[in-house]
């Protein structure tokens, strides 16, 4: 129930920012950017391990007050975490996985409010819809999914989940009206899966992503 709150509001808030720029006259842009990926979950206390994050959009509208992108990610995540133990009480034996590694790739909309506006500098938060598809994988590269061993019986799941993106950035244009720009934030996934462990998992809540990167944005001259 709370899921679907959070959807039906945010769906709107998206609906109403589509229907305000409707009537806007149109800037589109390429945007690239580079940085890194940390994983926070059961085995990762803390955003550390950070990998390679490369990130490819598409501003859709570049106004004074609210901006849209469509937005793609490309990275890895990685977690290790020896001796790992499940604390909680099951008559069953716990023999989660130690560790795990994946690629993942995630797209989303977001909705771009700019808090500050200057001729050349931009400060601004974005909140974006979108899916995030991994395959956490064992030290050997085999597929935890399918060692139900490493996971409570009877529990499965998707590798993808839907994500809940929360953004904060700034972008200073150049006089070519390039851009270049620092942003940072959370992915926020709705799944638990990103390590292949839940049930047997000691921290509550679902496993994030911490996104850092520096954005070059290139407008599309039409």
């Amino acid at each position: 129930m709370k899921y679907k709150l959070t959807y039906l509001l945010l769906l709107s808030f998206l609906l109403i920012h589509g229907l305000q720029a409707q009537d806007e006259p149109k800037t589109k842009a390429f945007m690239f950017g580079l940085g890194s990926s940390h994983y926070k979950g059961d085995l990762g206390s803390s955003y550390a391990s950070g990998q390679i994050l490369l990130t490819l959009g598409l501003k859709l509208n570049n106004q004074k007050r609210f901006n849209s992108n469509l937005i793609l990610n490309i990275s890895s995540l990685r977690g290790n975490e020896l001796d790992y133990l499940f604390e909680g009480s099951t008559t069953v034996p716990a023999t989660p996985n130690e560790s795990f590694r994946t690629n993942y790739f995630s797209l989303h909309y977001e909705a771009q409010l700019n808090l500050i506006q200057r001729d050349r500098f931009k400060l601004y938060l974005a909140q974006g819809i979108g899916i995030i598809r991994y395959v956490p994988k064992d030290d050997d590269s085999n597929d935890l999914a399918s060692q139900s061993n490493t996971r409570a019986l009877g529990e499965d799941y998707r590798n993808i989940s839907i994500m809940l993106p929360t953004q904060l950035g700034f972008i200073y244009t150049l006089n070519n009206d390039y851009g270049i720009g620092i942003q940072t934030g959370f992915l926020n996934t709705l799944t638990d899966y990103l390590d292949n462990i839940s049930t047997w998992g000691n921290r509550e809540g679902n496993d994030n992503v911490w996104t850092t990167k520096v954005q070059l944005t290139i407008p599309i001259r039409l």
